[in-house]
C-alpha cells in the first residue's frame, strides 16, 4: 500500500499530470513517462506505428545525436528502456537519485524534441522487421495473438500488434512525425517519478522543463467497436515447433469494469501459484509442461486466457481439463480457504511490485492513466472484498461455452487435434477423464514453534551478520527495510556433481522436494505456503542448488518451519518424481524451441565438451528417464543432510531473532564441503555446432572464454561487456543501429568457479548471417586492436555502480549478491569493495582481457532459419 501523503500531484498549466512518490528507503530514482497511446489510437494504415514511434524516441534530438539519450543515461549510472501496448506507450529510466535532474533532461528532451531522422527512421524500421521475425519464431506470442485474432471481429486488438512488413516498409517520416505531434502532448501524458527525491524541488524542477510545452488534446481516431456476439470459434495452425500451444479466450471488460476485480479473481483461483485448480488438475497430472491465466484488461476491453505448452499426444486432454476447471467456477463451490489464498498471495504480490522505485512509478502512472493514482488502491480494496459469489456470477456471464474460442498451435509432425469448430466443441463436450478438482481445506496442523536455539553472532561485515547453526551451517542476516522477507537455503553442488548418465538429477531432486515431507503431502505445501502469502521455488545450475521463500515479515518463523520442513524431511513421492520428469523433458522442446537460449546451450555444450560445465544442467531424455526415486534420496543424503550451504535472510527483522529462528529448524543439517573437480580446457580450433529449423531468423551465438569467478579480471571482463551491449553498447550501435542487421544484440560474460564465458549474440534475417557473423566478429577483434575510450570506459563503469545500487532495491537481489560472495567469491568484503574494484579497472587491462580471451578460437552455437517475409 502507497502512503498518499508521500505522493504529491500537480498538473501543470499545460495540462502535464506530474506525480511524485517520496521514498527514501534506497537511493535510487526512476522517471516514467507515460504517453496514453498505443496500438488502438493507430488507423489501419498506421497499424505498428506506436512502437516504431517507441524505438525513434532514443534516435536522437536536435541537440543530442544518435546514441546520445543512452550513452548519457548509462554515464549517470542508470538505465532505459521502453514499452508499447494497447493503450500507452511507457519510456522508464532508473537512476541513482543524485542524477534526477540529469535523468529529467535527458527524458524531457526526448519527450519533447524528438528528431525522427529519415535516415535513421529508414534503418529502425529493418530493426523492427527483425523484432518482427522474432516474435513470429516465438510460439507464446504468435499463439496469443492469433488467439485475439480468433476472438474478435472488428476492434483493433485483432491486428498483429507490432505490424506487418509491408506496412511497416511504407511507413514516412511524415506519417510518424505526425503521429507524434498529435499524441505526445502534455494533457495527453503523465510524468511519474518514484524514490528518494524532495517532491516540492522535484516538482519545481518538472515545471521549469516541461511547463512551457504547448498545451493540446490529441485528435482521436477511434477504431469499429467489436458487436456483442456468441458462438465459439476455434482455429488451429502448425509450425516448426517441439511442443504444443493451446489458448482458450473469453472476451472480458475493461480495465475499470465493475467486474474486472472478480475476473482477475477467477484468474488468480484458475492459475496463481502450486495451490490453484490448474496447476494441480493439469500440470500435476502431466497433461502440460506449463499452465497460465491472465485477464488482460487494456481500457476499452479485455480478454481472459488460459494459456498452456503441452506434448502434442497429450493437448485435447489438458484443453478437457482446462476448460472443465473454467466452467467449473460457475457452480460457486470455491471454499473459504481457497479465497483466503488468494488473497494472500494478492497482497504479497502488491506489496512486491512497490518495492522498488520502478514498480513504484509504473504503478502510479498506470493507474494515474485511468482516472487517478488512488484508484489502485480502490482496486486493491474491492479483489480483497471479493466473495465466492463474485466469482460465481462473473463466470456465469463471461466464461461460457458459447462465447469461448480455442486455438492450438502444434508442431507440423503432430497429428490435428480437431477438424473446426464444430469437432472441437464436440470433443470439449466430452466428460474429462480428469475430475474436476476438488478445493481441500488444509489439513495441516498447526505447528508448534521450535524452541529457540541461542546462537552467538561470528562477526558483522559489510552491514551482514554472520552466525552459524549448531551443525556449522552460516546463516547470514541482513536487515532491510520493508514489509517483504526473503529467505534462502544455496549450496554448492548442482550439475558439476551430477554423471553424464544421471545428467539433470540436481533440477529433479531439488523440484521434486517441493512435492512432499513425511508430514505433508504436495497439496499441504502449496496451501500452507500461500495462506501465508509467501512464495516458495527451488534453483539448480551447473554449480549451485537452492531454495527460496518470500513472505511478509510477520509471518517470518511459520515461512522457515515449512521451509526447513521441505529441506530437511522429502519425501520423493514417485508420482511427484514422474511429474517433475514428465515437465522436465517437455522442458527441454520448450529450450530448442527459444531462439537465443538455444543457440546459446550450443554454444557453450561445444566450448565445455567433455566437461561437466558442458553438460545440460537439465538433463538429457535419456538421462533423465535413468533417474529413479533412490537416486533422489542419495542426492538429498550426499548434498544436503550434509553440505556446503550457506542459510541467508535479508528483511525487516532482528538479526538475532532471524538467526534463533534459522538455528532452531536448521539445526540437524551439517557443513562439509565437497571434492573439487578439475577446470576444462578449452577447443584447440574453432568450432561450430548448427540446427536448421523453419524460423523467420538465423541466431548466432559466438562464445570465447573468460575469467573465472574468483579472478579479479571479472571486473575488466563485466566492463567491457557494459561497453559493447546494451543500449548505448559498441555491439548495439554498429550492428542494430548503424546497420540494421538485427533487434537483438547481446554481449554478455558468465563467471564460473574454475571458468568464464563471453558470449556474443545476433538475431537477424537468413540472408544476412554472414554479414552478422561478421560484424560480431569485427566488434571482438576491435576490442583487442586498441584500447576502449575514455569516455566509453567512465559510462560504462557509472552504468555498473549505479545498476548495482538500484538492483539493491529488492530484498532478493540484496539476498542473491550475499549468498553469491559468500560462497563463491571471495567474502563479504565484495559488497562493499565492488565499487572500488570497478574504479581501479583500466582502459589497458579491458584491452589485456580482450587480447588474451579474444584470442582463443572462436565456438559457434548456430539455430538457421529460412528467409521469408513476415
Amino acid at each position: 500500500m502507497i502512503d498518499s501523503s508521500s505522493v504529491e500531484r500537480v498538473v501543470l498549466r499545460n495540462g502535464l499530470t506530474v506525480l511524485v512518490q517520496s521514498d527514501r528507503s534506497a537511493p535510487a530514482v526512476a522517471i516514467v513517462t507515460y504517453v496514453k497511446a498505443g496500438y488502438f489510437d493507430e488507423r489501419d494504415e498506421e497499424s505498428g506505428i506506436s512502437h516504431v514511434l517507441e524505438h525513434m524516441y532514443f534516435k536522437g534530438t536536435p541537440t543530442r545525436g544518435v546514441g546520445d539519450i543512452a550513452r548519457e543515461t548509462k554515464a549517470a549510472g542508470g538505465y532505459l528502456n521502453a514499452h508499447t501496448i494497447y493503450d500507452n506507450t511507457a519510456y522508464y529510466t532508473v537512476l541513482p537519485a543524485t542524477a534526477l535532474v540529469k535523468g529529467l533532461e535527458i527524458q524531457f528532451d526526448a519527450y519533447a524534441n524528438s528528431a525522427i531522422d529519415a535516415a535513421e527512421l529508414e534503418k529502425e524500421i529493418g530493426v523492427i522487421i527483425e523484432e518482427a521475425k522474432r516474435k513470429a519464431d516465438n510460439p507464446s506470442a504468435v499463439a496469443t495473438e492469433t488467439l485475439f485474432e480468433l476472438l474478435h471481429d472488428r476492434h483493433r486488438i485483432r491486428r498483429w500488434r507490432i505490424g506487418r512488413e509491408k506496412g511497416l516498409r511504407a511507413f514516412t517520416r511524415d506519417m510518424v512525425v505526425s503521429f507524434y505531434r498529435n499524441f505526445y502532448r502534455p494533457g495527453n501524458t503523465i510524468l511519474s517519478i518514484s524514490g528518494a527525491v524532495d517532491p516540492a524541488a522535484t516538482v519545481d524542477t518538472v515545471t521549469a522543463m516541461y511547463g512551457a510545452l504547448p498545451p493540446g488534446e490529441p485528435e482521436i481516431h477511434p477504431g469499429p467497436s467489436e458487436p456483442d456476439r456468441t458462438g465459439f470459434r476455434y482455429r488451429e495452425m502448425s509450425g516448426d515447433i517441439g511442443q504444443s500451444e493451446f489458448i482458450i479466450g473469453w472476451r472480458t471488460p475493461g480495465a475499470m469494469h465493475a467486474d474486472t476485480a472478480a475476473l482477475d479473481f477467477a484468474s488468480a483461483i484458475l492459475s496463481a501459484g502450486r495451490a490453484s485448480r490448474l496447476y494441480r488438475s493439469v500440470r500435476e497430472r502431466r497433461l502440460a509442461v506449463a499452465i497460465s491465466t491472465a485477464n488482460h484488461t487494456p481500457v476499452e476491453l479485455g480478454v481472459l486466457t488460459i494459456h498452456g505448452e503441452a506434448e502434442p499426444v497429450k493437448t485435447l486432454e489438458a484443453l478437457r481439463a482446462s476448460w472443465n476447471e473454467a466452467l467449473a467456477l460457475t457452480s460457486g463451490e470455491i471454499a473459504p480457504s481457497e479465497i483466503e489464498r488468494v488473497k494472500s498471495g494478492f497482497e504479497a504480490r502488491w506489496a512486491r511490485r512497490v518495492e522498488t522505485a520502478e514498480g513504484t512509478a509504473m504503478h502510479l502512472a498506470e493507474w494515474e492513466a485511468m482516472g487517478g493514482w488512488e484508484l489502485g488502491e480502490d482496486y486493491r480494496t474491492a479483489f480483497l472484498s471479493i466473495a465466492a459469489i463474485d466469482v460465481k456470477r462473473v463466470a456465469e456471464r463471461y466464461l461460457t461455452r458459447e462465447r469461448a474460442a480455442v486455438l492450438v498451435y502444434r508442431p507440423d509432425s503432430a497429428n490435428p487435434v480437431a477438424a473446426d469448430e464444430r469437432e472441437m466443441f464436440a470433443l470439449l463436450s466430452v466428460p474429462s477423464e480428469i475430475t474436476v478438482n476438488v478445493v481441500m481445506q488444509s489439513a495441516t496442523a498447526s505447528k508448534v514453534p521450535a524452541k529457540r536455539v541461542r546462537i552467538e553472532l561470528e562477526r558483522e561485515e559489510a552491514g551482514v551478520h554472520v552466525f552459524r547453526t549448531p551443525g556449522g551451517i552460516p546463516v547470514l542476516v541482513r536487515r532491510k527495510p520493508g514489509p517483504i522477507t526473503y529467505l534462502a537455503l544455496r549450496a554448492a553442488g548442482g550439475a558439476v556433481h551430477d554423471t553424464p548418465s544421471r545428467a539433470g538429477l540436481s533440477v529433479l531432486a531439488t523440484r521434486t522436494m517441493l512435492k512432499g515431507t513425511r508430514t505433508r503431502s504436495a497439496e499441504q505445501i502449496a496451501e500452507e505456503t500461500e495462506s501465508i502469502g509467501a512464495t516458495l521455488g527451488s534453483s539448480a545450475g551447473h554449480e549451485s542448488f537452492g531454495w527460496w521463500m518470500s513472505v511478509p515479515v510477520r509471518r517470518f518463523e511459520e515461512a522457515a518451519e515449512l521451509f526447513s520442513d521441505v529441506i530437511i524431511n522429502p519425501s520423493f513421492p514417485e508420482k511427484a518424481l514422474d511429474t517433475e520428469r514428465s515437465v522436465a523433458v517437455a522442458h527441454l522442446a520448450l529450450v530448442r524451441d527459444d531462439m537465443f537460449r538455444y543457440p546459446v546451450r550450443l554454444a557453450s555444450s561445444a566450448a565445455f565438451e567433455g566437461h561437466p560445465y558442458g553438460l545440460p544442467f537439465d538433463g538429457t531424455e535419456e538421462s533423465l528417464s535413468a533417474i529413479a526415486v533412490e537416486q533422489l534420496h542419495g542426492w538429498h543424503f550426499r548434498n544436503v543432510q550434509s553440505s556446503s550451504a550457506a542459510i541467508g535472510v535479508v528483511g525487516d527483522i532482528a538479526p538475532d531473532e532471524a538467526a534463533a529462528v534459522i538455528a532452531a529448524y536448521f539445526g540437524d543439517l551439517t557443513f562439509a564441503k565437497h571434492e573439487p573437480i578439475s577446470p576444462p580446457s578449452w577447443p584447440a580450433t574453432p568450432t561450430e555446432t548448427a540446427e536448421s529449423r523453419d524460423k523467420a531468423q538465423t541466431a548466432i551465438a559466438l562464445a570465447f572464454p573468460g575469467p573465472s569467478r574468483r579472478n579479479e579480471r571479472r571486473f575488466a571482463a563485466h566492463l567491457l561487456s557494459g561497453i559493447s551491449s546494451d543500449l548505448g553498447g559498441r555491439f548495439f550501435e554498429e550492428l542494430r543501429g548503424r546497420r540494421s542487421l538485427a533487434y537483438t544484440v547481446h554481449v554478455g560474460v558468465r563467471t564460473m568457479q574454475l571458468a568464464g564465458l563471453f558470449i556474443g549474440y545476433i538475431g537477424t534475417s537468413p540472408d544476412k548471417e554472414d554479414a552478422a557473423r561478421e560484424g560480431l566478429l569485427g566488434e571482438f577483434e576491435r576490442l583487442r586492436e586498441s584500447p576502449v575510450g575514455a569516455d566509453e570506459l567512465d559510462r560504462a563503469r557509472e552504468y555498473l555502480i549505479g545498476s548495482h545500487a538500484i538492483a539493491r532495491e529488492s530484498g532478493g537481489a540484496v539476498l542473491g549478491e550475499m549468498l553469491d560472495a559468500w560462497l563463491f567469491g571471495t567474502g563479504l568484503s565484495e559488497i562493499t569493495g565492488h565499487d572500488d574494484m570497478l574504479r581501479a579497472v583500466t582502459a589497458a587491462d579491458i584491452q589485456s582481457v580482450a587480447c588474451d580471451f579474444f584470442s582463443a578460437p572462436v565456438v559457434e552455437g548456430v539455430v538457421r532459419g529460412v528467409t521469408r517475409t513476415v
